[in-house]
């Protein structure tokens, strides 16, 4: 008996939807980009609950004949190519006939539609692939694709829809592309009849992405234009300084088609080398217009998928003009500057690698001045302090042992000492002595048990390697002294055991962090109200993400209300964060929404909200603290349930022990 068989249209048709329908805005997609081949002005799309009850997309396109729009529904059924020469020049968006087929096979469709020469209307109905009804109503030029309770016959496909507001964001995100792609259009989203997007139709690309985006956006986008013979890129990108952390505002398309591709995503990230920091990306509205025979967009049922004849060239033509756009706005904004005068700039010292095999060469002068050992300030009046000259007196190849300093002063004892390292006018204090563990008190014992326990992480990568997590680390505020900050942003401090560098950025963050954390547990969280409400205008994305994340941002301290369209009010901020910084932080909060499609659970929603804020409200890099500041941080530091890493997991402290410095001296 034969095992091979040929599988009955309605089966196939399910298994080609799982291939077109991946969610409800490949629906979405391919009913839009129907209603653009047929000529529309005016396209409406309606969804409800992130498109699992209902899908609506209605134009005023030039509709079909009550003949044709029965036999769109079969599969293959096309009037965009007739032979095998059409596929290497297809100029429309839709054309491989897949479409209708598949979604009817997975839902409940009705279809109204009707030509400007036709006197009444047509309308079918299917269920699961099934054609139930065709009937003759009255009606108005265009069609009106209805799509109901999507999947029902597909449970196992049902239950891998993400949320509604992860859905609702793929179907905004998706309008919104074609909303840039065809600024000659009106396009209408309703979102759980709430208004997401209303475009009119204007006449340049610009005036669409101020519709879209507001004018905050588009005030940073630099125009892209780069030709090289029949190919074209033209757009917008934002400049280097306006970067977000993901990559949801970068539109790209080929021939006026949406789609997502590597090739131009490494193109335009790769224009921006060394320009943004990494983790974080520019905007981008890239247009690329080659000829249709350069271009093979029959990869992939979907259609957002193509592949380039001439793949390096592409990839150059927009790395380049997006550079050179880059360029030529940065020298434009020189040019029209105020002249004015500049300070002289401050000289910073570069750090030596202290830990390397060979040293690296300084003068023998510089040397000179660089060391010397002095006891501690104390606390009560002392006489006055006895400082040894280690310099080079008789012979200036050598330093004088730390046993040689404690023979010629005895009333120095070993744990005391201290040096002094001045290089360039700045001093930079490093305990000289570990002492021996088998010297230590029980109490100090059980100190660096504790320090065992909790741990250090230090930095990673190739720099740091010298720099291994603390195996016998002791932290504990009253060991730590703090010394100073270097260049501002990290403070030094010292025990008995060696150095401390700490980021008082992140050792803020820490803090903030698990005390905004236990006041959302306890619903405890204080709020300051604004007197003045600042207002921000939502992306078309951001706002159908907002309406699901505001009762989390409601626990978390904000009030906001929404205003008419995508503009909402903030009333009120948690009560760490200072007033100017709301609409920033909110805009990164939305972005959240990008985690939660990945499947984090409420908790680690709630968490990575948190650490937004700490991050927010913390101290910054480049800010002078008092001594009894970093005196504060440093013990409530280490009060935290995890004083080791900041929210987002990069340490906090960096340990130096003495025995590393005396073999980086070589006194080892």
């Amino acid at each position: 008996m034969s095992k091979i068989r040929v599988l009955p249209d309605n089966l196939a048709n399910k298994i080609a939807a799982g291939e077109v329908v991946e969610r409800p805005a490949s629906i979405v997609k391919e009913l839009i980009e129907n209603s653009i081949d047929a000529g529309a002005r005016q396209i409406e799309v309606a969804v409800e609950s992130g498109g699992r009850r209902l899908i609506r997309v209605s134009d005023d396109g030039e509709g079909m004949i009550r003949d044709d729009a029965i036999l769109a529904f079969e599969r293959y059924a096309t009037s965009k190519i007739k032979t095998a020469e059409d596929l290497a020049a297809i100029t429309t968006l839709g054309f491989r006939g897949e479409a209708l087929a598949s979604i009817a096979s997975v839902a409940k469709v009705r279809l109204r539609t009707q030509t400007a020469d036709d006197l009444v209307g047509t309308e079918i109905e299917i269920i699961g692939g099934r054609m139930l009804k065709v009937r003759d109503i009255a009606f108005t030029r265009g069609a009106e694709f209805e799509i109901r309770d999507l999947f029902f016959n597909i449970p196992a496909r049902r239950k891998f829809l993400k949320s509604e507001a992860t859905e609702s964001f793929h179907i905004a995100n998706l309008v919104t592309h074609y909303a840039l792609a065809h600024p000659q259009l009106s396009f209408t989203l309703t979102n759980n009849n709430r208004e997401s997007i209303r475009v009119t139709p204007t006449t340049n690309l610009r005036e669409r992405a101020y519709q879209l985006f507001g004018g905050e956006f588009i005030g940073d986008l630099i125009e892209v234009l780069a030709e090289s013979g029949e190919m074209q890129v033209r757009g917008f990108v934002s400049s280097p300084s306006a970067t977000r952390t993901s990559r949801d505002s970068q539109y790209f398309f080929i021939n006026g088609r949406y789609v997502r591709d590597k090739v131009l995503s490494r193109a335009l990230l790769e224009a921006y080398r060394a320009m943004i920091p990494a983790g974080v990306y520019p905007s981008a509205m890239i247009f690329v217009a080659l000829p249709p025979h350069d271009v093979d967009v029959n990869v992939h049922p979907a259609k957002t998928e193509v592949r380039f004849v001439r793949s390096a060239i592409v990839h150059d033509l927009v790395r380049d003009g997006v550079r050179a756009a880059i360029g030529a706005a940065k020298s434009a904004a020189t040019h029209f500057v105020e002249k004015k005068v500049v300070p002289a700039p401050i000289k910073t010292l570069q750090s030596p690698v202290i830990f390397a095999e060979k040293a690296p060469q300084i003068s023998r002068e510089e040397l000179r001045s660089a060391f010397r050992v002095q006891s501690p300030q104390p606390s009560q009046p002392q006489p006055q302090q006895q400082k040894i000259d280690l310099g080079f007196k008789s012979q200036p190849d050598s330093i004088q042992s730390e046993e040689q300093a404690l023979q010629q002063n005895p009333q120095l004892a070993r744990d005391d000492l201290e040096v002094t390292i001045n290089v360039a006018g700045s001093e930079i204090n490093v305990i000289d002595i570990e002492p021996e563990e088998s010297a230590l008190t029980p109490e100090q014992d059980e100190l660096l048990r504790y320090g065992k326990r909790i741990g250090c992480l230090a930095a990673r990568g190739a720099d740091n390697s010298n720099l291994k997590p603390a195996q016998n680390l002791t932290l504990a505020a009253e060991e730590i002294n703090p010394l100073g900050q270097l260049h501002n942003s990290f403070i030094i401090a010292a025990d008995r055991t060696g150095l401390l560098l700490i980021d008082q950025h992140v050792a803020h963050e820490r803090i903030l962090f698990e005390w905004h954390w236990r006041a959302l547990r306890s619903k405890r969280v204080e709020v300051q109200p604004l007197l003045i409400p600042e207002t921000l205008d939502l992306t078309p994305a951001q706002a159908a993400a907002f309406d699901q994340l505001l009762p989390e941002l409601e626990e978390n301290g904000f009030e906001i209300g929404r205003l008419s369209g995508r503009t909402i009010a903030i009333k009120a901020l948690p009560a760490m964060l200072a007033q100017g910084t709301a609409q920033a932080l909110l805009v990164e909060l939305l972005e959240v929404i990008e985690d939660e499609r990945r499947g984090l659970s409420l908790d680690e929603l709630r968490a990575e909200i948190a650490a937004s804020l700490a991050c927010r409200a913390a101290i910054k890099i480049n800010m002078p603290l008092a001594s009894e500041k970093m005196r504060w941080l440093i013990d409530e530091l280490l009060k935290m349930e995890n004083p080791a890493t900041c929210p987002h997991g990069r340490p906090i402290i960096l340990r130096i022990t003495a025995r590393e410095i005396e073999r980086g001296f070589q006194r080892s």
